[in-house]
């Protein structure tokens, strides 16, 4: 049975951030290849930001809320240290009350975790609809460098088994134990870095790579088989020091490189990027999905482009649509002063 995606939608909120205004306060910006980055206003959280993106997601299938029989939601900044998420949520969409929930919250890995989740409910249950949102905002003390690159932003797609846009072809993962790289400590909403970069890197390339050389292996893919790459961004240099390991171009990385406007988007990093990257393919396309989350794990996902039905807000217009704000703002908007 084909298992796939049915619709989706994205969210960006409007407001901006540029790397000058960094540059002012700092005299300088640690967010390779970022030029500016979303931020969440003071009347936006994940919540708000998974409510708008999920009926967005709905409505490009279109499909109403109380067919959904499954849904997560992804986030490494909820606003509670102990409450369930997804019911919020399911009850501002509409969702049924009896339909199964999970929240996915400890890494930025949480999107394509959520996702195989919710693909594993369609399979098990042919008939169902599954919803997944992915909505983030990270944070790290204002005078950490790791801060530099923490965007907002949020995505969502429906899984069914039934008038698809993408076909899931399959799946592989790769954990291992790398402490010391980015982590939240109990009782602590900030994200911290021991900033070895090196020994950060080595993580993320072991990872990734890893899970897509086995997914490639296990479907008798090469690299240039896929027409479009997605890959996690912390910022706009790492995904293509990842591709050019595995030997993908910068052609295949193009329509996806959201971080060199949005930032560093946790969590939503890769759904953000799968949104802009379905906006832009054709039918018959391929799609490698790689997740990365700290600690550390990656998913890789391969998609094949199936039906040329659109998102009905585009990426590119919630990317175009923003307002800029100074350094001062953006201090009083994350709460570091008055």
């Amino acid at each position: 049975m084909a298992v796939g995606i049915s619709g989706y939608g994205v969210y960006i909120p409007k407001l901006r951030i540029k790397k000058e205004d960094y540059a002012k306060a700092w005299g300088s910006f640690s967010a390779s290849g970022v030029g500016e980055k979303s931020v969440m206003g003071f009347d936006e959280d994940v919540l708000t930001a998974s409510a708008k993106v999920s009926r967005r997601a709905l409505e490009s299938v279109p499909l109403t809320s109380d067919k959904i029989t499954r849904f997560a939601i992804a986030s490494t900044t909820p606003p509670y240290v102990e409450k369930l998420l997804s019911g919020t949520v399911m009850t501002s969409v509409g969702i049924p009350n009896n339909a199964l929930s999970s929240d996915h919250i400890t890494s930025t890995r949480a999107g394509t975790e959520a996702m195989l989740a919710s693909f594993e409910h369609i399979l098990a249950n042919p008939k169902g609809h599954a919803l997944v949102a992915a909505a983030d905002a990270p944070m790290a003390s204002m005078w950490d460098s790791l801060e530099h690159a923490l965007g907002a932003g949020a995505a969502a797609f429906v899984l069914s088994s039934e008038n698809l846009i993408a076909e899931l072809e399959g799946h592989a993962s790769f954990a291992s134990e790398y402490f010391g790289e980015r982590f939240k400590p109990r009782n602590e909403t900030l994200v911290h870095d021991l900033n070895v970069k090196k020994f950060s890197e080595s993580s993320l390339l072991k990872n990734t790579t890893s899970a897509a050389i086995g997914l490639m292996k296990k479907l008798g893919r090469n690299p240039e088989d896929y027409q479009h790459v997605v890959i996690q961004q912390p910022d706009a240099r790492v995904p293509a020091t990842i591709s050019a390991r595995m030997k993908f171009t910068d052609v295949q990385l193009a329509a996806g490189l959201t971080s060199k406007v949005l930032g560093d988007l946790g969590a939503a990093s890769t759904p953000v990027s799968l949104t802009a990257t379905l906006d832009a393919a054709k039918v018959g396309d391929k799609i490698l999905v790689i997740s990365y989350g700290s600690g550390a794990g990656s998913d890789a996902l391969s998609f094949k482009v199936v039906g040329d039905r659109k998102a009905t807000v585009s990426y590119k217009t919630e990317a175009d649509r923003k307002e800029y704000i100074d350094y001062i703002k953006y201090l009083k908007l994350k709460g570091a002063i008055l």
